[in-house]
């Protein structure tokens, strides 16, 4: 059961479900405190099962050690750990920045979150993504900003602003995607739905195949053969039982989700509400289009990143000059598509629509948006700052666009 290509595997029931995805975007259903209460409750169920089934494996392992109990005591521990509640990771390609090797970027982080009114973030990171995100990470739920920074690269002050206040808003809270309860329990559903995906099993296949083969090179014979039959007959016994779980999760899963999906969306756009209230809404908006653009504004940018010298070698002085241009490329494409921008929406809507998003798709985003005045000033000066001291994710930006 995935959320890209088949939704159940039946065609037309995934029909069904995308069609109802995409009228639950443009729905606006009215709060529901039985919704809530019951997107509560099940994550709660799901929990206590997943530490249930852990101490049950346990138990069967250590009672009347060694015994024919020990076998499912292993499998119900497996099972039981892969349920257990899983708090979001950083990715490993994000690289922290200190705040005395970022005062500026710091600084206005912490301005627009006093803005706002929601708690600083504990850590701002840089990636290399045309994407911003924001969230809470480890077991602590440690608030961090997560910035692209070609995305940050291509926006004027004002838009870096208002690039961060709209991530900053999501911690103003009533988010159920994003609470200590609700929200492991969803990426625990998502990652029992992904081990038991039969695209693992293939692989894991693959795999068997290319050591039958090395062992038949080694030693050619009929043993060999008769193992690989014993263990084909074992994977076809185990296969259907396999797919019944992965079914059972998914159908989980979606349920869940039909129970998170609305207020999550709701709580998605109120913050992008409260940021254009702070810092406007033409900002805001040029944001989320910017973001919506993204194929176009890489290709503008490697374009102009292969203008300059071909060479694989960045001069240390040459990024600056390189990525001082990219606000007014940006811009001058986002002027280029802005007739073309409600069915842009439109057309991002259909795309990615889908029962398992948290996050409403970003046409979405930009359709509900009303036009308010931002009431945040920006600063030139400390935009910047915050580009010398992004200069090293700008030598590798400016390198890989002109080599990849």
């Amino acid at each position: 059961m995935s959320g890209n290509d088949g939704i159940v595997g039946w065609r037309w029931l995934d029909v069904r479900l995308r069609e109802r995805a995409r009228r639950q975007v443009r729905a606006e259903p009215a709060p529901s405190r039985r919704r809530r209460a019951a997107t509560a409750a099940l994550a709660a169920v799901v929990q206590v099962a997943a530490f249930a089934t852990l101490l049950c494996g346990a138990w069967l392992c250590t009672v009347r050690f060694p015994s024919v109990a020990l076998l499912p005591g292993v499998v119900l521990l497996l099972f039981g750990v892969l349920t257990l509640p899983r708090p979001a990771t950083m990715p490993r390609d994000a690289v922290a920045v200190r705040r005395a090797d970022a005062p500026a970027l710091h600084a206005l982080t912490d301005r627009v979150a006093d803005a706002l009114g929601v708690p600083r973030p504990h850590v701002v990171v840089l990636d290399d993504r045309f994407a911003a995100d924001s969230g809470f990470a480890g077991f602590l739920r440690r608030r961090y900003l997560r910035i692209g920074a070609p995305l940050w690269a291509v926006l004027d002050p004002a838009q870096r602003a208002a690039l961060v206040a709209l991530e900053l808003a999501r911690f103003g809270g009533g988010d159920p995607s994003r609470a200590a309860l609700t929200g492991t329990v969803e990426r625990t559903l998502a990652t029992m739905v992904a081990v038991l995906e039969p695209a693992a099993d293939k692989r894991m296949q693959t795999g068997r195949d290319n050591d039958v083969v090395k062992m038949i090179s080694a030693n050619p014979g009929q043993r060999v053969g008769e193992e690989q039959a014993s263990t084909n007959l074992a994977e076809d016994l185990i296969r259907p039982f396999i797919a019944l779980l992965q079914g059972a999760f998914g159908l989980v899963r979606l349920g869940y989700l039909t129970l998170l999906q609305p207020d999550a969306f709701r709580a998605v756009l109120a913050a992008d509400a409260r940021a254009a209230a702070a810092a406007g809404t033409a900002d805001v908006r040029s944001v989320l289009a910017t973001r919506l653009l993204a194929e176009s504004m890489v290709t503008v940018l490697r374009r102009d990143a292969r203008a300059g010298d071909r060479s694989s070698a960045v001069r240390r002085d040459e990024p600056e000059t390189v990525v001082a241009g990219w606000p007014a490329l940006a811009a001058a494409a986002l002027a280029e598509n802005l007739p073309l921008l409600p069915d842009r929406c439109d057309a991002d809507v259909a795309r990615n629509a889908s029962p398992f998003a948290v996050t409403p798709p970003l046409g979405r985003r930009i359709e509900v948006l009303a036009d308010v005045p931002g009431t945040l000033a920006a600063d030139p000066e400390e935009s910047a700052e915050t580009d010398v001291e992004l200069r090293p994710m700008y030598r590798r930006l400016v390198r890989d666009l002109r080599n990849g």
